[in-house]
């Protein structure tokens, strides 16, 4: 009977998973509100209001059905309740995967996976994002089975695909979060060289077949369906990054990171919040990580240590493993959610460091990890709710674009023939507070920066349909190249000039430059 399995699994839920739940319900929700209970497009939710999501095209075979599961429509409460109970769960997974019981560490590893940049720089695109962190889960899911099952590769392994299959980026999670725990395996617990190899290989196991599964259904929709991939980044050159070509991709990964974490650093700015937490942290792992092998003799493992080594070294290149399969392909925020592995380290530390039998140095290094990490994830908040300002912002500034568009039109002489709109350039709209405020302010928020959602004729097309109520087709490219050959364009004004709009047979043409 329901009620009797319901009791059932209620007894064999532990205290520390209802504990990440709710803290990651409660931290997320209060995260993310702003963006679940408003409607703040962006460039590409503008114009997928309705959307199946089946992006075959770009290797996403199954980003449809995940995002299925809130309709197909466009619903920011439905989509945000559900993403973040994909994230308490994921957050649910972490607590296993790292058998974290101090409540404190579980509610920080909480805040850390609901609020870090990556999770709301994909709710700037909210109208897909419930399938991305589906995509997540399966992802921590397909680890914790691996490492608590001796076949559980296999079932990993399904999920690892799916989760692929949604968002190519999920490769580098899992091998971020498998990297972190084969560190946590050796730093802090007695694991035997077997047992830890044992555990390479599944995980090894899960990942070949995970993306052999994926590249499976990847082949059957190119060679057999004939489906063409997009050259968005670089899908349709997948593996055609040769060994010749990795030295050559470790300065970038550099590059990134320090984009990442100091991004003032790479452009003379002065340096933010976010980016003197993050030095901190990088001081304390610093600090800590010589003294924990020394205290703990680590060192006389000197197997164990060469891995440690390989392992630490290799964390970067978890990171960003894209950049050795496709060499067109280019990281931004959404795809760097691995990273959080660096936070939930010092939160490994804290969670061990009774181990040591605190004296003062160890007591004032927990009171650090956790006074630092607890500033950054309400920095984290403070960094999304910025961002979803300014979408805000920029969403209302387009919206009012668009209505003293339509003014514009209706007062055409020959507005009864317009039946396409067409734009030249983009509308000049670059202020102070989006352009330089902003990025000196948080990390760059993909999807959330900008000053303006209408960059091209569909844009506006469904800012005129859908917001304001005024039925218009976009012209095709071809359309609006003849328009471009033609005198009478030449002659026309920049907007706002009177002469800024024409109508060329059945088309609106707007010049913004």
């Amino acid at each position: 009977m329901p009620e009797q399995f319901l009791t059932k699994m209620k007894n064999n839920i532990k205290p520390e998973w209802w504990l990440a739940f709710f803290s990651a319900i409660i931290i997320g929700f209060l995260t993310h509100a702003y963006v679940f209970l408003n409607r703040l497009p962006n460039h590409d939710g503008m114009i997928n209001i309705y959307n199946t999501q089946a992006k075959l095209v770009s290797g996403r075979f199954f980003l449809g059905p995940a995002s299925g599961m809130s309709t197909f429509f466009d619903l920011p409460w439905v989509i945000g309740l559900l993403s973040i109970l994909f994230l308490a769960l994921s957050a649910v997974c972490v607590v296993i995967l790292f058998n974290l019981k101090k409540k404190l560490s579980i509610i920080i590893v909480a805040g850390i996976i609901v609020a870090f940049p990556s999770v709301s720089s994909t709710f700037a695109y909210l109208y897909t994002a419930d399938g991305y962190m589906l995509g997540i889960l399966f992802t921590m899911l397909a680890i914790v089975l691996t490492r608590a099952y001796k076949f559980g590769f296999l079932v990993g392994a399904i999920l690892l695909g799916l989760a692929v299959g949604i968002y190519q980026a999920n490769l580098s999670i899992a091998m971020a979060f498998i990297t972190l725990y084969l560190v946590y395996c050796i730093l802090f617990t007695s694991i035997q060289n077997k047992h830890l190899w044992q555990l390479v290989g599944r995980f090894g196991l899960m990942g070949t077949v995970g993306m052999g599964f994926y590249f499976v259904v990847y082949k059957l929709y190119t060679n057999v369906l004939g489906g063409a991939i997009t050259n968005y980044q670089g899908l349709d050159k997948v593996g055609a990054v040769s060994l010749s070509d990795f030295p050559g991709k470790l300065p970038i990964i550099f590059q990134q990171l320090k984009g990442f974490f100091f991004y003032s650093y790479t452009t003379s700015q002065q340096f933010n919040f976010f980016e003197i937490l993050n030095a901190i942290i990088f001081i304390l792992i610093a600090i800590f990580l010589p003294i924990w092998i020394l205290k703990k003799q680590l060192y006389k493992k000197i197997s164990q240590m060469v891995a440690l080594v390989i392992l630490t070294c290799t964390l970067p290149i978890s990171y960003y493993v894209l950049f050795f399969i496709s060499p067109d392909v280019g990281y931004h925020m959404l795809m760097v959610f691995s990273i959080s592995t660096t936070y939930i380290f010092l939160v490994l530390y804290y969670e061990a460091l009774d181990e040591l039998k605190p004296a003062m140095f160890e007591k004032a290094m927990a009171w650090m990890i956790v006074l630092v990490l607890s500033l950054s994830i309400f920095n984290f908040s403070l960094i999304a709710n910025i961002s979803y300002f300014n979408m805000e912002l920029r969403f209302e500034k387009s919206l009012n674009l668009g209505s003293r568009i339509l003014t514009r039109i209706e007062q055409l002489d020959d507005y009864g023939d317009i039946k396409k709109i067409a734009v030249s350039g983009r509308v000049p709209m670059k202020t102070k507070l989006a352009f330089e405020i902003l990025p000196q302010s948080i990390p760059v928020m993909t999807g959330a920066m900008g000053d303006t959602v209408l960059t091209a004729p569909y844009h506006y097309k469904s800012m005129l349909e859908n917001f304001l109520g005024y039925r218009i087709d976009a012209a095709s490219e071809e359309e609006m190249q003849a328009i471009y050959q033609t005198k009478e364009f030449e002659e026309m004004g920049l907007w706002p000039a009177k002469d800024s709009i024409r109508v060329f047979d059945d088309i609106v043409m707007i010049k913004f430059h």
